[in-house]
């Protein structure tokens, strides 16, 4: 993507040329001065993007950020392409396109499919059509074309030919994209039986859950549930709940512990509750299998990079591009939006988020609570005060439990105690099923504890753990027992766990993190965070955690290692306890400026109360006294099969 400021430097030249030489052309044939006149015309319309005039789809127009004066802030208030996209300006983005068309006297093939798509969010499918050739005919975006020719075949109403089209390129499209897309497509054009035979050839005859989080089965068993999910709801559509609720009970089968979950999406099957019962329509259809398209080429990237043996970070803006051009096509789809607007805040981008999260021709409760999310880390608090309240005042019935359960989480970073607790109190007795109402209680507990107030906060985590006995509930159950010191008892709920899950580098660091924090057995926590730290090197909690034993043990400069690479892992958001960790670790160092600045981090990122006034203590006055002592590292021996036995544990 060429930069917009030499585009337009390139654009006024050709202008200024041509202008020049129109007298010299006295002679031009009337084809050729027509030519001459489009081609100007171009020029003219690329040029005036520069000052926010773009030429583009309503729906794009409306993801235009404007400047003071209300008009789009132009191409000129961006350095690359990519910086209109990590704004969330797609209009910028695919005026930029355009005006790197007429400078070339016509569209890359990359160019094309950005051009094509916002035609066929004008709904001009001749045009998406005609300008999508370019992208045909290339070798790079070859597949791409072929997937966006068929689609335009089936907005355009040529159901049979977009059928044939796609099947002629589907088997190229990346990962699950190709059957997911045909299935969608088939759906939309009334072949709804082939559509879900599609769906049943890529459902496996045995369905197997992960063991944990770090298992490569992790991405299998998502695409299953993916499909399952699509297939139960148009069955449900079809009228055929039974079927439906099989498919879910074979997942079931699958995760047996996840069975009050289980029995909750079975009755949304079964009642429809929560669940959108109108049809598919080809422009959603368009639009999800676009971004399933950008997810798939995503996963692509990553695998393709742990093969080379590197690690991807940074802001995926391929992936964000083309959700935002799905997204055009199907502005309302508040799904989309909002994992759109969550990948522009995991990157930091939080006037982005906002800008996209206002940008929709609606606003709901969701929407609300992404904003109210980024202005808190704005440094907004008023704002995100005022969306909380939109939010809650646009929850539906059915919307309640899950947008109280969000809100009271951000009141409680707000440090509105009232709010957050009047919330937690209420939203258990909203819940209809078992697992809503575990989900409720756990974040109830989470909002006691963030204000210390731990025997609440155990009562909920109990609580949740009776109505859901899950992994993850006895787990929060233990922190909470923790906070509660009720150690011994935590301690045996956490040792239990890890025997059932030996090979779980995030249970390893649970018990070595725990031992680390409430007792004085740090031989054995090295030990066990070694190994977590061996499955998973690249994983900043882990490392944390091992580094921060090691500073227990002396190791300072170890554990500052470890602890740095954390921080690098998660750049660039910050977590309040690795900077903790950071500043005694710069303070025992003698850097106490990097020390201070690394507590502020950590107060910043809203730590408990409880943890707010130790950090606070420390920004003030320091530490008193001398760093831990130096010990000897203990040995650690993997073993052959490279497990932990159950004796260590």
């Amino acid at each position: 993507m060429k930069t917009t400021v030499s585009s337009a430097i390139l654009i006024a030249a050709l202008l200024a040329t041509g202008c020049a030489n129109q007298s010299a052309r006295s002679n031009f044939t009337e084809a050729e001065q027509a030519e001459f006149d489009a081609r100007k015309q171009e020029v003219l319309g690329a040029l005036s993007a520069y000052s926010g005039d773009y030429d583009v789809s309503e729906a794009a127009m409306a993801t235009a950020v404007l400047g003071e004066n209300g008009k789009p802030v132009g191409l000129l208030a961006y350095e690359s392409p990519v910086d209109a996209v990590k704004a969330g300006d797609i209009a910028a983005f695919i005026a930029s396109m355009q005006t790197d068309a007429a400078r070339d006297g016509g569209p890359s093939p990359f160019a094309a499919v950005v051009l094509s798509i916002d035609a066929a969010a004008a709904g001009d499918y001749d045009r998406a059509l005609d300008t999508v050739n370019t992208a045909l005919e290339s070798d790079d975006m070859t597949i791409m074309g072929g997937f966006l020719q068929a689609w335009y075949l089936a907005l355009d109403g040529q159901g049979d030919a977009a059928v044939d089209a796609h099947r002629s390129v589907g088997s190229a499209l990346p990962g699950l994209t190709g059957d997911l897309s045909l299935a969608a497509m088939l759906e939309v054009v009334g072949r709804e039986q082939e559509a879900l035979a599609v769906y049943s050839s890529i459902t496996p005859t045995e369905i197997r859950a992960p063991e944990h989080e770090f298992d490569p089965q992790n991405l299998l068993y998502g695409h299953v549930k993916l499909v399952i999910a699509r297939q139960a709801i148009l069955l449900r559509k079809l009228g055929r709940i039974d079927e439906a609720k099989d498919l879910y009970a074979r997942l079931a089968e699958a995760e047996p512990e996840e069975a009050a979950s289980f029995a909750a999406a079975l009755e949304q099957i079964e009642t429809g509750r929560g669940i959108d019962d109108e049809s598919l329509t080809p422009t959603a259809a368009f639009a999800r299998s676009l971004s399933d398209y950008s997810l798939a080429l995503s996963y692509q990237r990553l695998i393709r990079s742990a093969f080379m043996g590197e690690r991807v970070r940074g802001f995926d803006d391929t992936k964000s591009a083309f959700d935002q051009l799905a997204l055009i096509n199907d502005p309302t789809n508040e799904d989309l939006r909002l994992a759109i607007v969550g990948d522009l805040y995991d990157e930091t981008l939080f006037a982005a988020a906002i800008h996209l999260a206002q940008a929709a021709p609606e606003q709901t409760a969701g929407l609300k609570l992404a904003q109210a999310q980024s202005y808190l880390r704005l440094e907004q608090p008023g704002k995100s005060e005022d969306a909380l309240d939109d939010a809650i005042r646009l929850a539906e019935a059915d919307e309640e439990l899950g947008t109280y359960s969000s809100a009271m989480l951000i009141y409680a970073l707000l440090d509105d105690k009232k709010k957050a607790t009047d919330l937690a109190e209420k939203t258990p007795d909203l819940a209809l099923t078992d697992a809503e109402r575990a989900s409720a209680h756990g974040t109830s507990s989470a909002i006691y504890a963030q204000f210390g107030e731990f025997d609440q906060a155990l009562f909920h985590a109990k609580a949740a753990r009776n109505l859901d006995d899950t992994h993850d509930r006895r787990m929060a159950l233990a922190n909470a027992l923790a906070e509660a010191d009720e150690i011994d008892e935590a301690l045996r709920l956490i040792r239990t766990e890890s025997l059932a899950r030996p090979n779980d580098p995030y249970m390893l660091n649970t018990l070595g993190y725990f031992l680390v924090e409430h007792t004085d057995r740090y031989a054995e926590a090295f030990r066990v965070l070694a190994r977590a730290n061996a499955l998973a090197p690249a994983d900043p909690y882990i490392s944390d955690s091992f580094g921060w034993v090691r500073y227990k043990l002396g190791d300072l400069e170890g554990a500052k290692r470890y602890i740095e690479q954390s921080r690098e892992e998660i750049a660039p958001n910050l977590h309040w306890e690795i900077e903790d960790h950071l500043g005694d670790i710069y303070w025992h160092l003698g850097d106490k400026d990097a020390a201070r600045a690394a507590w502020q981090n950590a107060l910043n990122d809203y730590p408990s109360d409880t943890k707010r006034a130790a950090i606070q203590d420390k920004l003030d006055n320091g530490l008193a006294g001398p760093p831990p002592e130096k010990q000897p590292l203990p040995k650690v021996s993997l073993g052959d099969e490279g497990e932990i036995g159950r004796q260590d544990i």
